[in-house]
């Protein structure tokens, strides 16, 4: 079928078929015929039923917020502020660094050497502090007060669905955390790294200013299956900020022979 004008005898819409050696042009009869045929060998997308899993498939998911004051990065953060508060205190005052010293001591213990540094080059370390403590913090967020998504999928329908894959598209936020990988493992004292297969068993997530976007590849669907959408659930943290709010969660099913993606919302609630 032609997709622009060509010439004078290859017009926008002709179309044309292959019988034996020759190209025959189709008419409306055939063009018919031929719709009818991919609507006959297609699957409606009202057989399909997507939610969260339960004793019966939810449309809702309850979600428990956690304190994000006491993050890591959080806490070493306020600390710092407060050293760079006394600092600056001093500083207008006359004071000696003996305030400083005793304040260092019981924000940061005794076991930590007192450092005689300026408020410009405490600010400058506490701009370092989300990237120094981003094990610790994804420790906190997505193993420690981490909320497991999963989803599911329903084939009420009499046929196979073949190829199929979702994509999920919800709000971002300063207090919705989405993992994007699983987190390291702490380990001795030390974090260490996920094997490949179980950082691929987690997941596609794609993170913007104002959306978080999840996608994952189904295969086949078979006809009244009810089948877990993520080998490994879906990772998230929220904080106090959201009590009492609500996310929606657009969904999408995409399918070789769905007539139409199959479409719909969830929502979380904090």
């Amino acid at each position: 079928m032609m997709r622009v004008d060509h010439s004078e005898t290859l017009r926008r819409g002709d179309a044309y078929t292959r019988a034996n050696d020759n190209a025959v042009k189709m008419g409306r009869r055939q063009l018919q015929s031929l719709f009818e045929q991919k609507f006959r060998e297609s699957v409606s997308d009202a057989s399909i039923e997507i939610g969260f899993p339960g004793e019966i498939i939810h449309k809702d998911r309850k979600i428990a917020v956690c304190d994000l004051a006491q993050l890591p990065s959080a806490v070493a953060t306020a600390k710092l502020k407060q050293l760079i508060d006394i600092k600056s205190g001093m500083k207008s005052s006359g004071s000696t660094t003996m305030v400083a010293r005793l304040t260092h001591a019981r924000l940061f213990g005794t076991d930590s050497p007192y450092e005689d540094r300026s408020p410009d080059e405490l600010a400058a370390e506490m701009r370092q502090i989300r990237q120094r403590f981003r094990n610790q913090d994804e420790h906190y967020l997505f193993e420690q007060h981490s909320q497991e998504l999963q989803f599911v999928i329903y084939n009420q329908g009499d046929e196979i669905i073949h190829d199929a894959s979702l994509s999920l598209v919800m709000p971002n936020h300063a207090a919705f955390y989405v993992a994007s990988q699983l987190p390291r493992i702490l380990k001795d004292d030390r974090f260490v790294d996920r094997t490949p297969a179980e950082q691929a068993e987690y997941p596609s997530v794609a993170l913007s200013d104002d959306s978080v976007q999840v996608s994952s590849k189904l295969g086949d669907i078979e006809s009244g299956e009810l089948m877990d959408i993520f080998t490994a659930p879906l990772r998230v943290c929220v904080g106090t900020d959201l009590t009492g709010r609500r996310f929606g969660v657009q969904y999408s099913l995409f399918a070789k022979n769905l007539r139409a993606p199959a479409r719909g919302k969830l929502r979380l609630l904090f």
